[in-house]
């Protein structure tokens, strides 16, 4: 296998931009430098929650230089399109927006072109700097070896060393303000245990513990550690769907019986021929999220279909994703995120979920397989791929939403539009006056770096609260005594 360094792939690169339009490269690195701007102040200020000053000049420079040519809160695509003429180095250039749940296209059937809902401004060019900026030593795509889960493990091994008690296989129906009530995955789900807690933090998806996880009796107040049979033992499954949402996606996990060479660690397969095809590649997921929902998430693929997905082979930098002379990849195609049945929300969970899984069932995975399969077949050695997977997992937003209590099926959380940004997304819930909330709908947003932004400062919020109950207790303690006496 060819290993290219650094600088033998930039140069390849830069000649493929220069191929789609004159100058591409210069004007790529035009675009870096707009971008890496909006990074160093908006990591800092704006998701971090820092006051950063020496950060804002260059900004400053970038959004206003040529007449606010780059100017951050204009829809994505009137930005790059006073920088690149080619329609597939904007596809390159914005296709990061997926990750947010927006599309870069300016709609004009919308306010200020769409960024109140669902367009990206152009401020998040800033996530293409993350992955693509060439000099900038915080930039890059890192994965551990061994698999994502690897991380997970190590922290549940770090939370053991500390002596934290980690109960699996026990489900949590409803949080309170002192505690939570939970059934055990192994017995009778009609018998509920309510465990006391001094803070609750909820991992949970927010929109779904808005709907799911809400109190439906009287705080427990008085209650010990102790069994419960009441109608709150049943588990539901719903959501808050009054907020925005990322894209869905059906997952293909493929264990193939061959090396796939032509792939590259990450590839991304861009509908971008024309301005048209690409508008419409984003149409499906994002831009008809809503009322459509429900009759677009019945709808079949087809081969015809303009869309966007992203296929991750792992093999290429970990040897431990396949047995040699084998490859593994995972295919991501952004589709419509589940549709809210409010007779599911009545009924049990188990119910509720066969529900939804007929929003995707095997005529729409079946389509999907056979658009991805014909868009990769024009790869060198993946013309007949069906006939050398050896193994396939699939995932949709119905089994994603079973599997890890996400509003709406969507992996990715609450979208990104200026309604949900950064300050404005939810730390806390009327439903829930004291707990703390973490995760990809929480603020400041979602992804692995801006999940990781929450997990630290929820931590720091947790240590206060614990701090200003503590002396609350203290003071009581105090005030007992002096009574006594």
């Amino acid at each position: 296998q060819k290993h290219t360094s650094l600088s033998e792939a930039e140069l390849e690169s830069r000649a493929a931009m220069n191929a789609l339009e004159e100058n591409g490269a210069l004007k790529w690195d035009e675009y870096m430098t707009t971008c890496e701007a909006f990074l160093e102040c908006g990591l800092p200020n704006f998701i971090e929650e820092r006051l950063d000053l020496p950060s804002f000049p260059a900004f400053i420079v970038q959004s206003l230089r040529e007449f606010g040519k780059a100017w951050p809160l204009k829809p994505h695509s009137d930005v790059l399109e006073s920088i690149f003429e080619s329609t597939k180095m904007r596809a390159l250039a914005s296709f990061q927006d997926l990750y947010v749940g927006l599309e870069p296209y300016r709609n004009d059937d919308q306010l200020g072109g769409g960024v109140f809902q669902s367009t990206a401004p152009a401020v998040f060019g800033l996530l293409a700097a993350i992955e693509l900026h060439p000099s900038n030593n915080k930039c890059g795509v890192f994965a551990p070896i061994g698999g994502f889960d690897k991380v997970s493990a190590a922290l549940e091994n770090l939370c053991k060393d500390l002596g934290v008690s980690i109960k699996c296989n026990q489900t949590v129906t409803e949080v309170s303000d002192d505690g939570v009530t939970v059934v055990s995955d192994d017995s009778d789900k009609s018998q509920s245990v309510f465990i006391p807690a001094d803070l609750v933090i909820v991992n949970a998806d927010l929109p779904y513990a808005q709907k799911s996880l809400a109190p439906l009796s009287p705080s427990h107040d008085s209650i010990s550690t102790t069994t419960l049979s009441t109608p709150t033992a049943s588990e539901r499954f719903d959501w808050n769907d009054k907020k925005r949402f990322s894209s869905g996606v059906i997952a293909f996990h493929w264990s193939i019986d061959k090396p796939l060479e032509n792939l590259n660690t990450h590839n991304v397969f861009m509908q971008a021929g024309s301005d048209t095809d690409a508008i419409e590649s984003w149409r499906r997921c994002i831009r008809e999220q809503g009322s459509t929902a429900e009759s677009l998430s019945r709808q079949q693929f087809s081969l015809r279909d303009a869309c966007n997905f992203y296929v991750h082979r792992p093999v290429k930098v970990d040897s431990t994703a396949a047995p040699e002379g084998c490859d593994s990849i995972l295919v991501l195609l952004p589709c419509p995120i589940l549709s809210r049945q409010e007779s599911l929300s009545k009924v049990e969970r188990s119910i509720a979920m066969k529900g939804y899984a007929e929003q995707f069932d095997k005529s729409v995975i079946d389509s999907a397989r056979a658009l991805v399969l014909d868009r990769l077949s024009v790869v060198p050695g993946l013309d007949n791929l069906q006939n050398h997977i050896l193994h396939e997992t699939v995932d949709t937003p119905a089994t994603m939403a079973n599997a890890w209590n996400v509003g709406a099926g969507t992996p990715f959380g609450m979208s990104h539009g200026f309604r949900q940004l950064s300050r404005l997304r939810s730390t806390s819930l009327t439903e829930f006056p004291k707990a703390l909330f973490v995760g990809a709908s929480s603020r400041p947003g979602n992804g692995v770096p801006l999940v990781l932004v929450c997990a630290e400062q929820t931590a720091n919020a947790a240590l206060k609260a614990l701090e200003r109950l503590q002396l609350a207790q203290g003071q009581e303690e105090i005030a007992s005594e002096k009574a006594a006496r």
